[in-house]
């Protein structure tokens, strides 16, 4: 292998693979040419940025948020998903950036025309941390402040233990097991923060913690996240491609 470089080398024995299918690809892109084109990107058009869902399952007229606003990059299913898990549970620490661009695209299409003097993301129990290795959302959230030119305030929330898991739980649990959970370390006095969280569904973990930014000082909050969770069988509000 003389005359080949050391990143040649390192693409010959770790080659680059599509982060859905596996599939080897160039280096520096995510996906395949099939699974880039089939991946679920939100159409904001049809889409309800007060709750986070498509339009026709908006519930904003049955419950009303603590933060002002909400968006995701993509629909949580399909390709989109199996990326995502890839880095989340595969731990391909190497997607962050990818992520973090793609939150960051999200914010600034939909909220381009509001400032935001923070970046802050809902923390990992330390049971979450143990089991993946690694803080996948405050690595995504690090990314994102750069992007948009924001400083990342690290540590300001933090969280008590689960007795069960959110994911796992009913709607109603949710509710009841975010409440209280969740708390600021200092005084804020801020005017408006960019809240990240990886998922959402039923926005309870985002409404808790918007609160709580709320009760240190923070006057509104709008949230972001990589994968947003509709129940509804058939989605609209979604575009297929890059």
């Amino acid at each position: 292998m003389s005359g080949m470089s050391n990143n040649s080398v390192i693409s010959c024995l770790y080659p680059n693979k599509c982060a859905v299918c596996d599939e080897i690809i160039r280096e520096g892109n995510v996906f395949c040419e099939y699974c880039g084109r089939v991946i679920n990107n939100i159409d904001y058009r049809n889409w309800c940025v007060k709750c986070g869902l498509p339009k026709d399952v908006c519930r904003c007229k049955i419950r009303e948020f603590r933060f002002s606003g909400i968006v995701a990059a993509y629909i949580n299913s399909g390709a989109a998903q199996k990326a995502y898990y890839s880095y989340k549970i595969g731990r391909r620490e190497e997607l962050a950036p990818f992520f973090a661009k793609k939150a960051a695209n999200a914010v600034k299409t939909v909220f381009g025309d509001l400032h935001f003097d923070a970046v802050i993301s809902v923390p990992n129990s330390k049971s979450g941390l143990l089991r993946r290795g690694f803080d996948h959302g405050g690595k995504i959230a690090a990314g994102l402040s750069d992007i948009l030119g924001l400083p990342y305030l690290r540590g300001v929330l933090k969280v008590k233990p689960f007795k069960s898991k959110q994911h796992k739980s009913s709607f109603a649990d949710r509710l009841e097991n975010v409440r209280g959970k969740y708390y600021t370390v200092k005084r804020l006095n801020i005017k408006r923060v960019l809240l990240f969280d990886d998922i959402y569904t039923t926005c309870a973990t985002l409404d808790e913690c918007a609160k709580e930014l709320m009760f240190a000082g923070v006057g509104e909050i709008y949230c972001a996240a990589v994968l947003s969770t509709s129940r509804k069988k058939k989605q609209t509000g979604v575009n297929n491609g890059n």
